[in-house]
């Protein structure tokens, strides 16, 4: 199937949106290790500023660096909503026609005009009509899996709706003081997050040439077997379990409930029994205290509670499914260049 000036350029405009999607959630693990989320404590304004008037003097500064993970994270977020709205409308105007396709556009440039409203009421009703227009789309594409115009309206309400809760954190933590609530909300923030990338590396994959061309093969040497199509599905929704199981313990502070490897607290698998709970807390703040009076990251954990079972048991949880996630990833190597050969795309990938 011959690619036409307009397919490459609606491929790469959705590899551009994918990449910075990518160095978004990379900022924004950057922010949540820094612990810099809350460092800019209002929304949707930005220290009692308009977000896009920030003065520079606030944003860019020997001590403002926290300041300056989290609004750079608000400032690429809106450019990676800027760039899937515009993927959107190029969708709807390449597969719609008639009202139809003025209706879509109408729908996809309503949402960036409210976004001057910058009133939290405003964010939360784009909020909900974005959580019902995702679930619209995803029965459409049911429907029709074709239909790329429903992908990137999905990825579009993703979007809108990923901004609102990431300012929702804010004021949850700040205006309501619940900070568990806060931590719950991340956790969710962070997975769209990944299925949002996920949903844009479809996009690309749909639009790319090399998928036009499998689509249509005739000849059984070139399509994928069901078997190596399904070990790649398994391994994506494993890493996808892996990713949430990491932001849970991420926004619940429980990533350092162990800190020793392979082992874990002297052991393959740590008892959670009620005197060994009291061992491993005595044990972390002894060795938080000999930080502190080195005047050092307090590296273990910024907390000081006691540690319970579930922490220990999620942070073993979580090397679990790292191992098995390696052996999947593997399977999947050898799978592929067996039946596909060394020198094919998805071989090639895999072992990447």
């Amino acid at each position: 199937m011959k690619e036409t000036w307009t397919s490459r350029g609606v491929f790469w405009f959705t590899v551009v949106t994918v990449f910075f999607s990518f160095c978004l959630i990379g900022l924004g693990g950057l922010v949540t290790s820094k612990e810099a989320g809350l460092t800019v404590h209002d929304w949707p304004t930005s220290l009692g500023n308009h977000m896009f008037l920030l003065p520079f003097d606030l944003w860019v500064g020997r001590d403002n660096w926290g300041v300056f993970l989290e609004h750079s994270h608000r400032l690429l977020a809106s450019i990676v909503g800027l760039l899937t709205a515009g993927l959107t409308s190029w969708f709807w105007i390449r597969e719609a026609k008639g009202v139809t396709r003025i209706i879509a556009l109408v729908g996809t440039v309503i949402p960036l005009g409210l976004l001057g409203v910058r009133t939290e009421e405003m964010f939360v009703i784009m909020a909900i009509a974005a959580v019902l227009m995702i679930v619209f789309s995803a029965y459409k594409i049911l429907k029709n899996r074709n239909a790329k115009r429903w992908w990137a309206t999905m990825a579009y309400s993703m979007v809108i709706v990923q901004g609102v809760l990431g300012g929702y954190r804010v004021l949850v933590h700040y205006v309501d003081l619940r900070p568990n609530l806060a931590n719950q909300i991340g956790i969710f923030h962070g997975t769209l997050a990944q299925v949002f990338l996920i949903v844009l590396a479809l996009i690309a994959l749909f639009s790319s040439n090399w998928w036009r061309k499998a689509r249509v093969a005739s000849n059984p040497n070139e399509q994928v077997p069901r078997v190596v199509r399904a070990h790649f599905l398994y391994a994506t929704i494993l890493v996808l379990l892996q990713l949430v199981i990491g932001a849970t313990m991420r926004h619940q502070h429980n990533g350092l409930a162990v800190w020793d490897f392979p082992k874990a607290h002297g052991q393959w698998w740590p008892s959670t029994d009620a005197s060994s709970m009291k061992k491993y807390s005595a044990e972390r703040s002894e060795l938080s205290e000999l930080k502190d009076k080195q005047k050092e990251t307090d590296y273990l954990n910024p907390r000081r509670d006691e540690i319970e079972p579930k922490q220990v048991t999620l942070h073993m949880v979580h090397r679990l499914i790292a191992v098995l996630i390696f052996g999947l990833v593997f399977g999947t190597i050898m799978l592929a260049r067996k039946k596909l050969g060394g020198g094919h795309l998805l071989t090639k990938l895999a072992l990447f």
